[in-house]
């Protein structure tokens, strides 16, 4: 596909702290197809940008490749890998900027076990066995260039939630293992490799799109960074029950504070920024941009098994598979040839496995697990059924409506109203409950007339809603917030 936006003359980077196959659901997919539209709609290559420490990114791009979520010239690059390699980086930062600790009590150093990694000798982590109950404490870890040689030293951090702000300062040691200098925490250590990245870039002004909060607090933690820095928005800010002003969840706990620090915030849904908004205030620039589908098919639609509903999903609480289970007996009083495969797997499985034995439903309910092609039933079935108790812009569900599936869910915060339109492309069901979401099922799967309906209109909302009216919005963005720094 050719260009059809024309992007600003800049360095793009898109940064997240990891990016593993099957690993973080739609979060991870959604980042590489930006970095697909970005080249593909925008006409230019980001560079993605990981912060993972004990993962070979050679490997995941290879992968990624295979499944259709990058190309040959996708470039991904990751900060441990290019530290390990070039370790001057670190050593030569560590060494100028002063900072210095007093030697502390690390206690009974009595175990230092080394490990592996499909990089080589990577880390070694030590151990204390001083603790009160006489439990083994992990003390710090020593991580080690691609010559063996240790190069710095991260001190554990246990039961935080936030444990990327932890005030720790790492030490960094010179080839024979002395400390040349110490950083303060993490922060400094990934903006140190995030400067080096962008001062080593072709003369160009360079944005920065980060996606993971953690992430983007260190980054945006910055006066004098010399990129634009864009901070994106995957997921919902609160728990149950998902109102305005319900509790936070405890990783979003601290990232609203930072919010003066990005150039700009986008938002996947106007119902999250709005919510977000009245709780804490006006971000400064707050712009957003949805998830685009992708192009249909052209025979989309076409060759369903009416009596078919599907889950593509991870097993696990948010997604509570058990009530779509739970409404399937009384789905089968409307509906005796509906059928239900699950796809995905997660910790769940065995008592979701309980429960599809405990009501009868062996043999209609169906744990397909965890397969790559699995999005390939959305082409077939009549209904995708979402029974999430939170969402920030589910990517099945424009997966399901490219493919022209028919969709039937909870309408919860956030980003199935704006998808979903009942009676047109599907039906939305009161969260929560599972009577509603049962009479929501029965009332497609089975009716061939309405399904075909559903699936065309899903066709059309999928074809009005492509990447490139994604790309025009975040173009936009970007020559405003140029401008506005030019």
């Amino acid at each position: 596909m050719s260009a059809q936006v024309e992007f600003p003359d800049a360095n793009y980077f898109l940064v997240t702290s990891r990016l593993i196959p099957g690993l973080d659901g739609g979060y991870t997919v959604s980042v590489l197809r930006r970095a697909l539209d970005f080249a593909a709609v925008g006409g230019v290559q980001p560079t993605l940008l990981t912060f993972d420490f004990r993962v070979d990114y050679d490997e995941q791009l290879a992968r990624f490749v295979e499944l259709g979520l990058a190309t040959t010239g996708t470039v991904l690059r990751n900060m441990f890998t290019e530290l390990r390699a070039d370790p001057g980086i670190l050593r030569t930062r560590a060494g100028a900027n002063g900072i210095v600790r007093p030697t502390d009590d690390r206690g009974d150093q009595s175990s230092a076990a080394t490990d592996v990694d499909s990089m080589g000798i990577a880390w070694r982590s030590v151990v204390s066995r001083s603790t009160p109950t006489g439990a083994q404490e992990t003390l710090y870890t020593d991580f080690f260039d691609e010559s063996g040689a240790p190069l710095f030293r991260l001190p554990y951090v246990a039961g935080r939630a936030d444990w990327h702000r932890a005030d720790i300062l790492i030490d960094v040691f010179v080839h024979d293992g002395g400390v040349v200098g110490q950083l303060a925490g993490f922060g400094e250590l990934y903006r140190l490799w995030m400067d080096y990245v962008v001062e080593t870039s072709p003369p160009h002004p360079s944005i920065v799109v980060v996606e993971a909060r953690q992430v983007g607090e260190l980054l945006g933690d910055d006066d004098e960074r010399d990129y634009l820095l864009v901070h994106t928005v995957h997921n919902a800010h609160t728990t149950a029950p998902h109102l305005w002003d319900s509790p936070m969840d405890a990783s979003w706990l601290g990232w609203f504070e930072t919010t003066v620090n990005y150039d700009a915030v986008v938002w996947l849904t106007e119902a999250q920024r709005a919510d977000a908004e009245r709780r804490f205030g006006a971000v400064s620039r707050s712009v957003v941009i949805p998830h685009p589908a992708a192009e249909p098919a052209a025979d989309a639609g076409e060759e369903r098994d009416v009596n078919l509903a599907v889950m593509v999903t991870r097993l696990v609480d948010q997604k509570r598979v058990d009530h779509a289970i739970a409404a399937w007996p009384a789905v089968l009083m409307e509906r005796p040839s509906a059928r239900l495969d699950i796809y995905g797997d997660g910790p769940l499985r065995a008592r979701l496995q309980a429960q599809i034995d405990e009501l009868g439903l062996a043999g209609v309910v169906t744990l397909r697990g965890y397969t790559p092609d699995a999005s390939d039933s959305l082409s077939r079935a009549a209904a995708l059924v979402v029974s999430s108790n939170y969402e920030g812009q589910p990517l099945v569900v424009l997966e399901a409506l490219t493919r022209g599936c028919p969709v039937v869910a909870y309408d919860v915060s956030y980003g199935l109203a704006d998808m979903v339109e009942p009676g047109v492309t599907g039906e939305l069901a009161p969260a929560g409950d599972i009577p509603a979401l049962a009479a929501a099922i029965a009332s497609v799967v089975g009716d061939d007339e309405k399904v075909r309906h559903y699936s065309a209109n899903a066709v059309r909302w999928a074809s009005a809603h492509g990447a490139t009216e994604s790309m025009r919005r975040t173009a936009e963005l970007f020559r405003a917030l140029l401008a506005s720094r030019a």
